[in-house]
């Protein structure tokens, strides 16, 4: 499994891929020129410090010329979340059995590789996580060493300052460390673990103020969601199709189903539960705690994206290890489990594959196109505006271009950044204006998006956007200056030409660009 996965991460990194508009943010706010601009841009980048330290000194070291040396960075992170599993499953089991469970449903997950080698904090997050699990449980099974609990406190640290949901799973876990220290009178313990988790959270309350400034930006970003529809994409990721997801489902079903029909398989997991003692009731308080927290922020904030849910992912897995762990000694448990996590594995080893060869962007491709086929006198438009600032990294033409809508700035595409346009019912009025003239002096106009001139449409009305609450939605408002546009130019435009872009490579639909050219006007 491991050695299969580390195949998997190099050829992600051999795959170079553009940076897609995510990474753009982070070595944008890694690179900000002040201290001023680098606070700043914290209320819009979802994560605290450590990780763009962490690039900000990658690049300083001369490491940021190229997407090639950045995306080192990601595998260097990715490949070290594998250690800080085996590192972290060790510290567990005494024995050293191989962490089957926390390979085949974490770290072979789709959506683990993808946010774990991405120029993101989430693969960095994890790594702490991980290690946190195992030193914690250290602390409550484990003779007592000085070692050990500061190593737990510099780790968990490390986690909070990585991501914010970190600190939910560090919560619950540490919670569960007391509960379980209180129950064996082991006093001292409880009191460590306690001090480990006071001083991940007190080190949060310097980003109060980044987290007041961010809730309002946060309802940009919120979709109502709930429980039943959360569950089955915890394992998943909406870049890959589900049928991996529902025969990991229907293999977990199944073997449960034989375990609780056979009676001999029956008694023996009865008797692992009932012998599993605190080890068991540990990891139960951890996966239990860790998921009402989890789903009650996402549910409560309207987030609802995998990456989002891997602390918790990272967290179940390493719980089945410790429940396993419990009985490994009973043969026909341990055939189940070399079995059900060979399977496991199995049905992600399309989607892992297929991942290390897709293209997360051809915004590049796109910006290059355009570069060659526009003159100064054109005018090119980013139909969305938060896939400009990938489009801007790679962009080097002579014509002007702009996104829909024209924000401020293109280093980072929060949705926040449009709250103004999305208020002011002529919003993209000075773009239509602009495509008009353009054409009419004989000049062309290149829109880079995806859309289909056939798909005319009455325009809808739009209400303006209220002010606060949970009822802002940026795609309503993208849609309908999408579909002005669209008609202003099948309305007018004489001549229409779709401008095809190299390389046959897969392509990740969240950044999957076209480009037309039109020119010409007609009344």
């Amino acid at each position: 499994m491991t050695l299969f996965l580390i195949v998997v991460h190099t050829r992600l990194l051999l795959h170079t891929s553009p940076l897609w508009r995510d990474e753009v943010n982070s070595v944008y706010v890694a690179t900000a020129p002040s201290l001023k601009e680098f606070l700043n841009s914290l209320v819009l980048d979802p994560f605290p410090i450590l990780f763009v330290a962490v690039l900000r000194i990658w690049v300083g070291l001369g490491f940021g010329s190229s997407d090639f040396d950045l995306r080192v960075l990601g595998f260097l992170i990715g490949t070290a979340l594998l250690g800080a599993i085996w590192v972290s499953c060790r510290m567990i089991d005494k024995e050293r059995w191989a962490p089957l469970w926390p390979l085949a449903i974490f770290a072979f997950s789709p959506a683990t590789l993808f946010e774990g080698d991405s120029l993101r904090a989430y693969g960095l997050g994890l790594i702490w996580i991980v290690m946190s699990f195992g030193l914690v449980w250290r602390l409550t099974f484990r003779p007592w060493r000085l070692g050990t609990a500061i190593a737990a406190a510099i780790v968990g640290l490390l986690a909070v300052q990585s991501l914010y949901l970190n600190s939910l799973i560090l919560f619950a876990t540490c919670f569960a460390g007391i509960l379980v220290s209180l129950r064996r009178r082991q006093w001292w313990p409880a009191v460590v673990i306690l001090s480990v988790g006071l001083i991940a959270a007190l080190s949060l309350l310097p980003y109060a103020w980044i987290m007041r400034s961010a809730y309002e930006h946060l309802a940009l970003q919120s979709e109502p969601r709930t429980i039943s529809g959360e569950i089955p994409s915890l394992i998943s990721s909406h870049l890959f199709s589900r049928s991996s997801v529902m025969l990991v489902c229907i293999l977990v079903f199944s073997c449960g189903l034989i375990t609780v029909s056979v009676p001999r398989l029956r008694q023996s997991l009865f008797a692992s539960i009932k012998g599993g003692g605190d080890p068991l009731l540990f990891a139960v308080i951890v996966v239990l705690v860790g998921a009402i927290m989890t789903f009650g922020f996402l549910l409560g904030s309207g987030l609802h994206s995998s990456r989002y849910r891997r602390p918790l992912m990272a967290a179940t897995s390493l719980s089945i290890h410790v429940a396993y762990t419990t009985r490994r000694k009973n043969i026909g448990l341990t055939l189940a489990n070399l079995i059900g996590s060979g399977l496991t594995a199995a049905a992600f080893v399309p989607g892992s594959y297929h991942l290390s060869e897709l293209r997360r962007t051809n915004c590049d491709l796109a910006a290059g196109v355009v570069a060659k086929s526009a003159g100064q006198d054109d005018l090119v438009i980013v139909t969305r505006f938060t896939h400009a600032p990938t489009f801007q990294r790679y962009y080097h033409g002579m014509a002007p271009w702009t996104s829909v809508p024209a924000v401020g700035d293109h280093l980072q595409h929060r949705g926040y950044l449009a709250r103004a346009e999305m208020m002011n019912p002529d919003a993209i009025q000075d773009i239509l204006l602009r495509i008009e003239s353009k054409l009419k002096a004989r000049h062309k106009v290149f829109l880079v998006g995806r859309f289909r001139l056939s798909e005319l449409h009455q325009l809808p009305p739009v209400a303006i956007a209220p002010q606060s609450g949970r009822a802002w939605r940026p795609d309503d408002y993208l849609n309908l200056w999408h579909s002005q546009i669209v008609n202003l130019l099948s309305q007018h435009a004489v001549r229409v030409a779709k401008i095809a872009l190299n390389g046959t490579e897969q392509v990740d639909a969240r950044e999957k660009e076209e480009v037309f050219g039109f020119s010409g006007w007609k009344d």
